[in-house]
């Protein structure tokens, strides 16, 4: 007996394209949470991860346009959540993946334990130990600030320093968030501890508040070591008070907020004016005091001679000496220091005109920046649209629309005449659907023409 059944006949295309359709339909945007269990990154740019949970993986990828707008760099262990479209692909085999384009922390808990593990680590490394500080130079006559050049922070710093003693300051711009930003506080710090000329005394690195994911870029292990490794004296100024990233711990002095860290960098120049004001009384007095005891003994002296007057001639002579010397070292040392204070305010002056030149030069480099990122990127758009056009134009879809055909044998496309024999079941995919050909009989009509002549017959 024979028994038919009802069921549908699909192509290997059709079936895929069918499952594509359910899949990315139902799932076209979904967040997903799980543990990164691996990652790599690709030669192109693009970040291959695969996120798994108890029971099951899921492969992801974020591709190179969507890893620049990512707040941190992932790593495996951490648990996420990734934001996305579930696409299908079927060329080698069937599979599908996740088209990321947000990468999240599943809590804050997470990222704390994130860098609390972190900390252990560098603790037994001996990064936290203030026998490995080095020494903040008192009045540096040369900073180096790593920050945002466009944030409110490179101001708070200049404003404060220049209220209080005006020096010279090098900035260094960095993205202070993101995936970029600690590779770019890193390069920051080996160009200052590179420089052979004008290398800066101090360094200061400083960004405004945030979250937790915000400051990430400050709690990255490579940054921490070299932090550590820097010949040149850093101080931390990261966030607000409350906040406390790694390295806060690891830099050689931590300053609650930026402001805060040009006041430790750099005292009041009244309060120094003041300070020198007061040695040089109490340097005065000493003077005077030593005279007047001098004077006593040498009374005391005069009351024991009966009648010494060569020897209270002598006195006299050694007493008018000692004030002519005096007065004399009181002379010298008071040119002296109307000296450095006249070289000093020289060189304030040379410092705030240094400051104003450099204002105008990273103006002008802005600009000129970004312009030259407008051009690249209209370039790079033109290139991909000619690329798109002419992948359009030697696609497979647009060869069958001209009218050709792709003629296959056991799924395996035919080249060569040579595979080709008579009673063979050949396949031709044309343009709207593939038909099924039989090989009746086979002749070669010419040895040496490349046409072939056949009889065959057809059926759907």
């Amino acid at each position: 007996m024979n028994v038919k059944f009802n069921i549908p006949e699909y192509g290997v295309t059709q079936i895929n394209k069918a499952l594509k359709e359910v899949i990315e339909d139902n799932f076209s945007y979904v967040r997903v949470k799980g543990e990164i269990s691996e990652i790599r990154e690709a030669t192109k740019g693009q970040i291959y991860i695969t996120l798994k949970d108890e029971t099951s993986i899921l492969s992801a990828v974020v591709w190179e346009q969507k890893k620049r707008s990512l707040t941190f760099e992932p790593e495996i262990g951490m648990e996420v959540i990734l934001t996305g479209r579930i696409t299908t692909w079927s060329k080698f085999k069937t599979t599908y993946q996740l088209d990321v384009d947000k990468v999240e922390i599943a809590g804050e808990g997470a990222l704390l334990k994130i860098i609390e593990e972190r900390k252990k680590r560098l603790i037994e490394k001996g990064y936290f130990d203030n026998e490995n500080k080095k020494q903040i130079p008192y009045l540096p006559s040369r900073i180096g600030v790593i920050t945002s050049p466009t944030g409110s922070v490179i101001h708070d710093i200049i404003n404060r320093i220049s209220d209080r003693f005006k020096t010279h300051l090098d900035l260094w711009p960095v993205a202070v968030q993101g995936a970029e930003a600690s590779n770019n506080i890193i390069d920051a710090i080996n160009g200052f501890n590179e420089f052979t000329k004008d290398k800066p005394e101090v360094i200061i690195i400083a960004r405004g508040g945030g979250s937790t994911e915000d400051l990430m870029a400050f709690n990255d292990e490579k940054l921490a070591e070299i932090v550590f490794k820097s010949n040149i004296p850093i101080i931390s100024a990261i966030g607000h008070e409350t906040d406390t990233t790694i390295i806060d711990f690891v830099s050689d002095l931590r300053a609650s907020t930026p402001t805060a860290a040009a006041e430790l960098v750099v005292p009041v120049r009244s309060e120094l004016v003041s300070s020198v004001e007061v040695l040089t009384q109490r340097l005065n007095y000493s003077i005077e005091n030593h005279l007047r005891q001098n004077l006593t003994n040498i009374q005391k002296l005069i009351s024991y001679l009966k009648t010494p007057t060569e020897i209270i001639d002598s006195f006299k002579n050694r007493l008018t000496f000692l004030s002519t010397g005096f007065s004399r070292i009181i002379k010298n040392n008071f040119q002296i220091a109307v000296k450095d204070l006249y070289l000093l305010s020289n060189n304030l002056k040379i410092s705030n005109d240094l400051l104003k030149f450099n204002k105008s030069n990273l103006k002008t480099r802005s600009q000129n920046l970004e312009s030259l990122v407008k051009r690249e990127f209209k370039t790079s758009i033109e290139k991909y649209q000619n690329f798109l056009r002419l992948l359009e134009t030697n696609s497979i879809h647009s060869n069958l629309n001209k009218g050709y055909s792709i003629l296959s044998k056991d799924k395996k496309i035919i080249n060569d005449s040579k595979l080709i024999k008579d009673n063979d079941t050949l396949s031709a995919i044309l343009k709207d659907r593939t038909i099924k050909i039989k090989m009746i009989v086979f002749l070669r009509c010419n040895l040496h023409s490349p046409q072939l002549c056949f009889s065959l017959s057809y059926w759907q």
